[in-house]
């Protein structure tokens, strides 16, 4: 799924820094006094927002999503990933939008269908919001199902959507986002590639909205078997410093930004507006070096297949990033 690379690999020794420092409408319903005097206990408190994230839940998804095929637009398997996240997002009770456009592309018009999952709305005009999301479509490229880099972004966005239907609920407003035709048809020269992301991020520029955007996460190939979130040149460093804090809190540091790399990604859409933003990349898939992809031998490839991916890792990132939107909340 990632986009061209913009710079060679800077290796960082690591060492362990420490990073900065309305729910929904009440239903108005009226409980019986049986209801009233319950205790506590019949009504188990929702658990944290990261502990509520199932890792087998988003390896299961990533199957499923890849088991589709091939999914660039326009494509029967773009189609039914469309239809997979409404589908998730509905049952678990967010609000749904498209943003959808006809890009143009040096291969002539492209349909392109942005969605947006919002969760925990309030009533409050200038509530903040953050917002996690990836692409979902793939490289137009024959027998490319993208596991990693596709499918994976896609799934652990959809393992969000079913952990904010189940944890404790934020005072800003989450939004999940899959943003489509991030692929370059070509290369990612110009404005070939971030369709859907500079489509989206200029609209919501349109409507004012920027200056709530507390934050912008884009996960990308964040299910590698060996995972390493590279510490992106351009995002926003010090949405990456709380990162930092949770991947400490957690035990997942060495996971963490001990390379650097600059990437060509649908954060920079974002970053374009003035949203902080983070591409949280894992920008070393497979073996590196002369005769290789520059972000890795399985990057592009047919060989990007279930194989590669890992529960592990979607663990390892999905609590991580729903802990970083915990102590952005606080």
């Amino acid at each position: 799924m990632l986009k061209g690379l913009t710079a060679s690999i800077l290796l960082v020794v690591a060492g362990s820094c420490a990073g900065s420092s309305g729910p929904s409408t009440d239903s108005k319903a009226t409980a019986t006094p049986a209801a009233a005097n319950a205790p506590a206990a019949n009504t188990p408190p929702a658990p944290a927002l990261h502990e509520a994230f199932d890792a087998a839940r988003a390896f299961a998804y990533t199957s499923q999503v890849a088991g589709f095929g091939e999914r660039p637009p326009g494509s029967d398997g773009h189609a039914k990933t469309q239809a997979l996240i409404k589908e998730v997002l509905q049952r678990n009770g967010a609000t749904i939008e498209t943003d959808d456009f006809t890009a143009k592309t040096p291969r002539g018009p492209v349909e392109v269908h942005n969605i947006i999952g919002k969760f925990n709305v309030g009533a409050d005009p200038q509530q903040p919001i953050l917002i996690l999301a990836g692409h979902y479509d793939t490289l137009f490229k024959k027998g490319f199902i993208g596991a990693n880099d596709g499918a994976s972004s896609t799934a652990i966005l959809l393992a969000f959507a079913d952990a904010l239907s189940r944890g404790q609920k934020t005072k800003a407003q989450i939004w999940l986002v899959w943003t489509d035709l991030e692929e370059a048809l070509e290369s990612f020269v110009g404005d070939d590639g971030l369709y859907g992301s500079r489509h989206l991020a200029q609209k919501l520029k349109a409507d004012g909205l920027v200056p709530r955007i507390k934050g912008f996460f884009l996960l990308d190939m964040i299910g590698d078997k060996d995972l390493g979130v590279a510490r992106e040149t351009q995002s926003t460093r010090w949405l990456q410093d709380f990162m930092t804090r949770a991947a400490q809190q957690l035990g997942y540091s060495q996971y963490f930004f001990q390379y650097e790399m600059e990437i060509i990604d649908d954060h920079k859409s974002f970053l374009d507006v003035g949203v902080p933003s983070v591409d949280v990349v894992d920008a070393m898939f497979g073996r590196m070096g002369q005769g290789f992809d520059g972000m890795g031998e399985f990057h592009h490839a047919n060989t990007d297949t279930m194989d590669k991916v890992s529960e592990r890792s979607f663990e390892i990132v999905g609590k991580t990033m729903l802990l970083t939107v915990r102590l952005l909340d606080q």
